[in-house]
């Protein structure tokens, strides 16, 4: 990772990510008025604030890069978006057919795509700044990653939908009648972590 692309030492010298940070909290409050499923909403959010508090937490000790952090604000206002429609309602009939299916509202395929291109590239720079993870290694164990964390948010679902909220399940977890909705997400997001890392080699390579 090149020195001159790591975010400054102190956040309020950051003024992109002050930006950044801004954007999101006016987005979610608008998100938060209103949500189709309140209870389901709040469920969703545990990853928000989780995230929210990893990112600040650890602010001090460890700083992605700007395209880093941006990667992973547009992930988060995707997930807060869909919370608010609880994925199964949201306003965008095009996706079924971009998936090859018109019988279900595919925009949870679609954040679970996003999932494995805006996440791989933060989670690469974090192997090779931290764990010194060789190159080629460093691509391997990103794709891993992001399988491992998608079989773990499925799991996750199921879960909270068994124990938290079993009756709104089958809106948290988002199945809609298919029986392979869990793998078909994972899928995806390894489709994902491939394109986006197949890029990032490419755009070192053209720029080394």
């Amino acid at each position: 990772m090149d020195t001159h692309e790591l975010a400054p030492a102190r956040f309020w010298q950051n003024r992109p990510l002050q930006v950044m940070a801004l954007v999101y909290v006016a987005f979610w409050v608008a998100m938060a008025v209103a949500p189709v499923y309140p209870y389901d909403w709040w469920i969703e959010n545990i990853l928000v604030f989780a995230t929210a508090m990893a990112v600040v937490g650890t602010y001090r000790w460890f700083r992605f890069s700007n395209l880093s952090y941006f990667l992973l604000l547009i992930f988060m206002m995707l997930h807060t978006y869909s919370a608010h429609y609880a994925y199964t309602q949201v306003p965008l009939p095009w996706l079924n057919e971009l998936f090859g299916r018109s019988d279900r509202l595919n925009f949870d395929r679609f954040v679970h795509l996003l999932f494995g291109v805006l996440l791989a590239y933060p989670i690469w720079e974090l192997l090779r700044r931290t764990a010194g993870v060789r190159r080629g290694w460093a691509y391997l164990i990103t794709i891993m990653a992001v399988l491992a964390a998608g079989a773990f948010y499925e799991l996750l679902e199921m879960w909270i939908a068994l124990v938290l909220a079993p009756e709104i399940g089958d809106a948290f977890v988002g199945t809609q009648g298919d029986i392979w909705d869990a793998q078909k997400d994972i899928a995806l997001a390894l489709y994902g972590s491939v394109g986006a890392l197949l890029v990032t080699f490419l755009v070192r390579r053209i720029r080394s």
